[in-house]
């Protein structure tokens, strides 16, 4: 009980930091749609910041979804200063190669424009390469500072990898408000420029203590060549979302002044509501899921799937429904005003409402992507990620035909929601189970407590009248919000749905794999009112009578067998800190059990 309360207080600490960072990117936002709205300059900058993007996106993805899980792994059966070895080798390569791609940015940015954005004007081409070669001058410190927040997170340091936003709101917003009338959008590039560095320098103070940083560059560590060859993989698959919208920009190029400007305006929107919910979880979790599979605790990993899959439903389905119902008004109370005006505003809303209608698929699929990169699979989410951006750029050239720039952010949608569901038959597949039956009804209940969400937040929205200012879009947004949200957390305690009854102290009549007893109701391990207790896998026994083999690992690669009782290994001692497995644990937490050995008959 005290371990899931500390879990969920983090995960409430991390998602008020992404809030509050959320809350000032947004800022960020409405400053810049004050200065420029929907004008042709800004359509320059926003393709030169997703040109600067394409480095960062890889090389995130790349670090995200490999530098964790192996730090995780090294740390555990290394020790912490082979683990700390690893990671300075790793920062300083990573920056090293951003280096070498600020360089070919910097010679290729003009040629690079004219590819990706060939509909651009060429005032619009070469300003947009102008900007590129601005920003990406100080690439090296906005990889080097992805790197120390990843290991942040392995060090469960959530709330400090957070705070990385928080600079390149200030900077972008001290620049448009400073300098905006005199430079333009250059202002704006000179303030990634700032916040790149800054990005750096804040993490600095939360490395010292635990970490210790080595100069070193050693391109043999076989550590790194084996993140290397987890990392191609892994780019496309975590990148996917920033890729699909990179091709609806791209494609939105060709159509009407203002699309490109439109689809960032609405996409920015959408990843405010997946980084308030689905980051801090999957954030979280990620890290958790590391730590199973170097203990391999499957069981465990599909808890984790399953508890996640509910909650991201149960937060995330009512709030799609009051922005889908209310989309016009939730542009409006953002953006309104300035250069914005209310024709700006009608074709954003077009965009967000088909982006917004598949959130929870987006934010299901990053849980998967996670689960997989957590066990250092990742050629399964790369093959996963290929195939939605392929249908992505097909189902873009027949719906932008028919619905203009409305249909790329639906054909975005459609091929983002396909990939989850291939991911969910995937990782059945690999875990031979998943026990998804045990959320079905809870899944049920949210969408139909959501789908009242929807006719409250409709019915109030409908006696109201159409917002012409910002103020009177946010009171209708108020209105329509709270009418909603009151309606689905009614309809949800009627319901009862677990973990919102789980949340409140109560019991709910679904189990979904969360305690640590089996659904017989058997506790794992150890000893229970003086009797031993049901193993972990007491439900399979029982059925066929007979043991099983000793579990195969968790993680990708070659099956690794358990040492023979007279090796070296088996002989040598645990060191302090360590249970007979070898894991490691903390003063004061008991008897270590493991899971691996079943019980003979």
């Amino acid at each position: 009980m005290a371990r899931k309360n500390r879990l969920l207080q983090t995960t409430m600490l991390v998602t008020l930091t992404i809030i509050a960072s959320k809350a000032v990117g947004f800022l960020r936002e409405m400053v810049a749609a004050h200065y420029f709205g929907t004008q042709p300059e800004y359509d320059a900058y926003v393709a030169a910041y997703a040109l600067f993007y394409i480095p960062v996106l890889l090389l995130n993805s790349c670090i995200t979804s490999t530098l964790v899980p192996m730090y995780t792994e090294a740390r555990a059966r290394r020790g912490l200063a082979r683990a700390d070895r690893f990671a300075s080798n790793a920062i300083n390569i990573l920056a090293l190669i951003a280096l070498g791609v600020t360089v070919l940015m910097l010679l290729l940015a003009g040629p690079l424009v004219r590819i990706v954005y060939s509909g651009y004007e060429p005032w619009k081409a070469q300003l947009t390469a102008e900007l590129v070669r601005v920003m990406v001058l100080t690439l090296a410190f906005n990889i080097t500072s992805i790197s120390l927040a990843s290991l942040l997170n392995a060090q469960e340091k959530y709330i400090a990898a957070q705070i990385t936003g928080f600079p390149l709101s200030f900077a972008i917003i001290l620049a448009a408000a400073l300098f905006a009338r005199t430079y333009g959008v250059r202002a704006l590039a000179w303030g990634v420029f700032a916040a790149n560095i800054l990005q750096t320098l804040v993490l600095v103070p939360f490395m010292r203590g635990w970490f210790n940083y080595r100069l070193i560059v050693d391109f043999r560590d076989r550590r790194f060549r084996h993140l290397l060859a987890l990392a191609g993989p892994a780019v496309l698959s975590m990148a996917v979302s920033e890729l699909n919208h990179m091709v609806d920009q791209w494609r939105a190029s060709y159509g009407n002044a203002g699309d490109v400007s439109a689809l960032s305006y609405g996409y920015k929107v959408i990843t405010l509501l997946t980084g308030v919910v689905i980051v801090p979880l999957t954030t979280i979790m990620f890290s958790r899921m590391s730590r199973m599979v170097a203990e391999n605790d499957r069981r465990g990993i599909l808890g984790i799937v399953r508890r996640s899959t509910v909650t991201i439903a149960m937060v995330m389905t009512p709030i799609i429904a009051i922005c889908a119902v209310g989309n016009q008004d939730v542009i409006k109370a953002l953006y309104l005003g300035g250069q914005f005006d209310l024709e700006s505003a009608a074709v954003t809303a077009g965009v967000f409402l088909f982006y917004v209608i598949g959130v929870l698929g987006f934010g299901l699929r990053d849980l998967l992507n996670r689960t997989f990169h957590a066990m250092q699979d990742t050629r399964t989410t790369m093959y996963v990620s290929a195939g939605i951006v392929v249908a992505n750029v097909i189902l873009n050239s027949i719906f932008h035909a028919l619905m203009g720039v409305r249909g790329l952010a639906l054909a975005t949608t459609i091929s983002g929601t396909g990939g989850m569901l291939v991911l969910f038959y995937l990782l059945r597949r690999r875990l031979r189970r998943l026990g998804m039956k045990r959320i079905v009804p809870d899944m049920a209940k949210i969408f139909l407590a959501s789908g009242l969400t929807a006719l409250a937040a409709w019915g109030v929205g409908s006696l109201m009248p159409a917002a012409e200012n910002r103020m009177f879009a946010i009171l209708r947004m108020l209105a329509m919000g709270g009418a909603g949200l009151g309606v689905y957390l009614i309809a949800a305690l009627a319901l009862k749905i677990t973990p919102l009854m789980e949340f409140i102290g109560r019991k709910g009549n679904a189990n979904d794999g969360r305690r640590t007893a089996d659904h017989h109701g058997l506790p794992r391990g150890g000893r229970t009112g003086g009797r031993v207790a049901a193993p972990a896998d007491a439900d399979r026994v029982l059925r066929t009578g007979k043991t099983e083999k000793k579990p195969e690992r968790v993680h990708a690669g070659r099956h690794r067998p358990p040492r023979a009782a007279g090796s070296s290994a088996a002989l040598r001692p645990a060191r302090a800190g360590q249970d007979d497995a070898g894991r490691h644990h903390r003063r004061g937490d008991g008897a270590q059990h493991t899971h691996h050995q079943r019980p003979r008959h």
